[in-house]
């Protein structure tokens, strides 16, 4: 009874946590869903923006979930001590830049050749350039809240493995899709000779950001492993985006349903990164010896008993902020119903994702803090898509 009881202990400060989290991030990405029912007449004016927006999010989370999860490890194993941090800071927010550099051009070129397949409205200097503007103003607000997040969450106590992803995925919403379309504007603005002076301004400082990050042994660990993994996540979520492209016009009768999709893939994808950074830590520190331990098992059920508070919400704050902004979407029921069931498959999932990637990566000799999270979350744009769809249509 007593060894229930501590269980239930640990599952509980789990549960708290992560519902904490999950709960704020959801209420945070509210937000987000309602700058793209503010932002619905400007999609108009360049379509291929809508393809562009998911690998957007998706980079920003990748990159930087990824890196707080690197915290996350750090501390536990005392490779970082705070306030004496030492180069190992500068390698990451190094290798962070270039991955942003590279992913930001990489992702324009595949919002581009997705909208040239859907006939839409398209310039590849266009979406390249609005792709690093954004990445480039988001990745400094981003290292900020990263490291604010990550130290914070951990001086009070907190498993920053249980804070940093969804929060650090919600910081890259909020900041992210405002700066899609500020940047889409400065893009408009500027003459053809304008645009390809800035894109040759940003490949240059891409290369020499890379020429430095590649000097450490510690940036080019993370550059080696995350690139790959990166190209295949950009790929992924750029799929998302074609769902989205695919289904324009009707989306654009329901648009109350746009405010329901950065929350729930992000949540998703949030949900990933807690399991991810968790079975990293643990793998790290000799903590989970087979994959049916009970520790795995209780975070299972932690992250579906969030799941029955967390998308709910999600449905709820979609139809107040569809009912705000006059979009035309589903009733009150319909959207919790949606949201719910679609979140609970995605859920069952992505447990069984976040745990075998994560030890098959470990086993390799892989740091799954680099390729775990950036994975799940793409995977999640691409999966979660899916599954909210598929929901409505059998609904």
């Amino acid at each position: 009874m007593k060894r229930w009881l501590n269980i239930d202990k640990e599952t509980a400060k789990d549960l708290k946590e992560t519902l904490f989290s999950l709960t704020f991030c959801t209420i945070g990405d509210l937000i987000t869903g309602v700058t793209i029912g503010y932002f619905t007449n400007k999609i108009h004016v360049l379509p291929a923006l809508l393809v562009l927006i998911p690998p957007a999010i998706g980079m920003r989370g990748n990159i930087f979930a990824s890196l707080g999860s690197r915290l996350g490890t750090y501390l536990h194993t005392g490779e970082l001590v705070i306030g004496r941090e030492g180069s190992l800071l500068k390698d990451n927010i190094n290798s962070s830049f270039s991955l942003t550099f590279l992913m930001s051009i990489y992702i324009g070129l595949l919002a581009w050749i997705i909208a040239e397949y859907f006939k839409m409205r398209a310039s590849f200097i266009d979406l390249v350039l609005i792709s690093l503007l954004a990445g480039i103003f988001s990745a400094f607000l981003m290292i900020f809240f990263t490291f604010l997040i990550a130290f914070l969450s951990y001086k009070r106590g907190w498993n920053p493995d249980n804070i940093t992803a969804p929060l650090i995925t919600l910081a890259g919403d909020i900041i992210t899709l405002p700066l899609l379309f500020f940047s889409m504007e400065i893009v408009l603005f500027l003459n053809l000779q304008e645009k390809i002076a800035l894109i040759v301004i940003f490949i240059i400082a891409s290369i020499v950001n890379l020429f430095f990050s590649l000097k450490t042994e510690i940036s080019k660990r993370i550059l080696l492993e995350s690139l790959p993994i990166l190209a295949i996540c950009g790929l992924l979520s750029s799929f998302s985006g074609s769902i989205l492209g695919a289904k324009f016009e009707k989306i654009m009768k329901i648009a109350a349903i746009l405010t329901i999709v950065p929350a729930f893939l992000e949540d998703g994808g949030a949900i990933g990164g807690i399991l991810a950074a968790r079975f990293s830590s643990a793998l790290h520190i000799g903590e989970i010896r087979g994959k049916a331990s009970k520790k795995v098992k209780n975070l299972f059920l932690t992250m579906h008993i969030v799941g029955i508070f967390i998308f709910p919400l999600i449905g709820i704050f979609g139809y107040i902020a569809g009912n705000i902004m006059g979009l035309q979407g589903y009733n009150i029921l319909k959207m919790i119903l949606i949201s719910l069931i679609a979140g609970q498959i995605v859920i069952f999932i992505v447990n069984l994702l976040s745990l075998y990637i994560s030890t098959i990566a470990y086993k390799f000799g892989i740091n799954p803090d680099n390729v775990a999270i950036p994975i799940l979350t793409s995977l999640m744009d691409f999966i979660g898509m899916f599954c909210l769809i598929g929901v409505a249509l059998v609904l």
